[in-house]
């Protein structure tokens, strides 16, 4: 089960952003308020995981590559490298 619940709106997203105002910087808190109103126009809504993800990439705590990396890992998701994509390559004109 996901440890994080799904959000439906704008407004649920920046709840969530409220609860951790205290501990951020107005430039950091109004980053990551535009942030989610910039996914929300494309009707997708950040939730806890995502806005902590934010703030942990806006106090340097970790970088998005980094994230980026614990989500493949969690999913089970590799990259392909370039002879990855050459054996491929090679498969699909066969």
């Amino acid at each position: 089960m996901n440890k994080y619940s799904e959000v439906h709106s704008l407004e649920e997203s920046l709840a969530i952003l409220k609860k951790y105002k205290d501990d951020l910087t107005k430039e950091q808190y109004e980053a990551i308020r535009s942030n989610i109103g910039s996914f929300a126009i494309e009707g997708m809504f950040l939730n806890q995981r995502n806005i902590i993800d934010n703030i942990k990439i806006l106090k340097g705590e970790m970088t998005a590559d980094e994230i980026i990396a614990e989500y493949k890992k969690k999913w089970s998701v590799s990259d392909l490298n370039n002879s990855d994509l050459e054996q491929n390559s090679k498969i699909e004109n066969l």
